[in-house]
């Protein structure tokens, strides 16, 4: 046995002598210079086991968990995950479970390399094995914590109950920390003996509002425990939660159809600027859109495999100005190619942008296959927690501002450039606006890079949300065409208005149908919209107007 093992074991040894209370130097000693066997080691690893201190659970979930290792003679264990170097933050592991740092206050980052493992037997480690949910609630791991608090859920047991309220002292995780308290006041409220205490642990679960708060309630009540009056007020504390769940449910939808609504008006925009502009339905404006996702995608594999940077938000900021500029320069290219000898003929500018968008389609599924996917950048995953169960998630709080910045950009260009002021006299009119010296094909070529490019940047937005799949662009052009028929083409109030009011209306109408069944109550209600206002919400005054 080499020497490392043997100060562990005999630091294993210690830890219920000094825990009874035996606090004797000679002791000490004789263990310390007399190297223990195989035997004394798996009996100190069972007597930690049956005496379940708080303090050794650390180590011994360490050795249950086959993470045990020696930083200069000193018992660690490490994170679960490494970090993007390939080292691990380490952590003591007695008589205190702390984050090791370096001089200068961080966190001492090393390679296991640099660790001595040591090598716990299987049938030592079994004896950890009916203390194990105990063991997870003093883990690293916050969902390890969790898991380990909702096994305890049904237990009555005073010893089991000290060392939950033990681990909860020490507990920093909100959720983790909200699902524990939930089992200790249920706990508690089974074994209350009088209304006020029953009560008590009542409001104390109703303050906490777990998940299971209201069945947890609901089953008191109707079990009949203590007395009536009782299992009345956990009734009436389950309803009130209940009906606080609701409200914030349509909070919840509230933000969710702001944030479609928003990638609504992402892509439409510029699909509105062109159709007011040239007239032409691109069929091919959701491509577009999987243009910029692929873009974001390449961007990462590059970051990944190429730079040799695979944790990096950095990606991501890059990958915005590129699926902008990709995409529009696609667009730039449609419009050259094939656009510009359609503008007369609205039925052959529909089929070809529609081939296009087929061809595109299969061009991408050739190249990338059928599913791809690109990693949430480490700043925007999680949420904003405003309360127990409503969180905002930063990735659709991204989409959101992005979209408001995206509107003041388009904004300030139609209406405070010289190019803006151009785009809308050829959008009013196209032969007008020639006889004034205006170049035309120039000012149509910048408004569909600009299209374009907005529909790109949603694409690599989107990706914060979904897979990359080559036909994304199907699932979102004709809500739109939606957004921009309905609104009034060309007008950018309107984009921002329908955008808005699809996103809500979806997101309401899947709360009460299936989401088809909830699209198609979409369609109608534009449908009977679209009669009594045909032209949409702000109508179009310029040229496709008089004509």
């Amino acid at each position: 046995m080499n020497t490392s093992l043997r100060m562990l074991m005999c630091c294993l040894l210690l830890l219920p002598l000094f825990s009874a209370g035996q606090d004797s130097a000679s002791i000490y000693t004789a263990q310390l210079l007399q190297p223990p066997a195989d035997s004394v080691r798996t009996k100190a690893i069972g007597r930690l086991a049956a005496l379940r201190i708080p303090a050794t659970f650390p180590l011994l979930m360490a050795i249950n968990d086959k993470k045990l290792y020696l930083l200069d003679q000193k018992a660690v264990t490490v994170d679960s995950k490494p970090t993007g170097e390939g080292t691990y933050r380490l952590y003591s592991l007695y008589p205190d479970n702390t984050l090791l740092t370096n001089s200068s206050g961080q966190p001492l980052l090393l390679p296991l390399s640099a660790l001595k493992t040591v090598d716990i037997p299987r049938g030592d480690r079994l004896q950890l094995a009916g203390i194990a949910p105990l063991l997870n609630l003093f883990s690293n791991d916050a969902q390890k914590r969790i898991l380990a608090y909702s096994q305890l859920k049904n237990t009555g047991d005073s010893a089991t109950l000290s060392i939950l309220q033990a681990a909860l002292a020490k507990e920093t995780n909100a959720d983790a920390l909200r699902t524990g308290k939930d089992v200790l006041y249920a706990a508690r409220l089974y074994k209350a003996t009088s209304t006020a205490n029953a009560n008590a642990y009542i409001d104390s679960i109703g303050d906490n509002w777990s998940d299971n708060a209201p069945v947890l309630l609901r089953n008191y009540a109707k079990a009949g425990f203590l007395n009536q009056e009782t299992a009345h007020y956990a009734a009436a504390k389950a309803v009130s939660l209940e009906k606080r769940y609701d409200s914030l449910q349509r909070i919840q939808n509230f933000f969710s159809g702001l944030s479609l609504g928003s990638i609504l008006i992402l892509i439409a925009l510029g699909l509105s600027i062109v159709y007011g502009l040239a007239g032409i339905i691109n069929m091919a404006h959701g491509e577009f859109m999987m243009i910029g996702a692929y873009t974001t995608y390449c961007t990462q594999v590059f970051f990944t495999h190429t730079l040799g940077i695979p944790q990096t938000d950095i990606f991501f900021l890059c990958a915005l100005p590129l699926s902008f500029i990709v995409a529009g320069a696609m667009g730039w290219i449609l419009e050259r190619l094939v656009i510009r000898h359609l503008y007369a003929k609205p039925l052959e500018s529909l089929l070809a942008t529609w081939g296009v968008s087929l061809i595109l389609i299969q061009t991408a599924r050739l190249l990338f296959g059928d599913l791809t996917a690109v990693k949430t950048p480490q700043l925007l995953s999680g949420g904003w927690q405003v309360s127990p169960h409503l969180t905002l998630p930063y990735n659709r709080i991204f989409i959101i501002v992005l979209t408001l910045f995206m509107v003041l950009f388009t904004y300030l260009m139609l209406f405070r450039t010289r190019l803006g002021l151009q785009i809308r006299a050829v959008t009013q009119n196209r032969q007008m606006s020639a006889c004034l010296g205006i170049e035309t094909r120039r000012v149509a070529s910048i408004t569909f890079f600009i299209g374009s490019g907005l529909a790109g940047l949603a694409g690599c937005a989107i990706t914060l949300i979904g897979n990359v799949v080559p036909d994304m662009g199907q699932t979102y052009i004709v809500d739109s065409f939606l957004v921009v028929v309905t609104g009034g083409v060309g007008k950018l109030a309107g984009t921002i208005f329908s955008g808005l009011g699809i996103g809500f209306f979806t997101k309401i109408s899947e709360s009460f149908f299936q989401a088809v069944y909830g699209k198609v109550f979409i369609l109608v209600f534009i449908m009977l919209f679209m009669q009594y206002k045909p032209k949409g919400l702000f109508p179009d005054k310029g040229r496709i107007a008089e004509d």
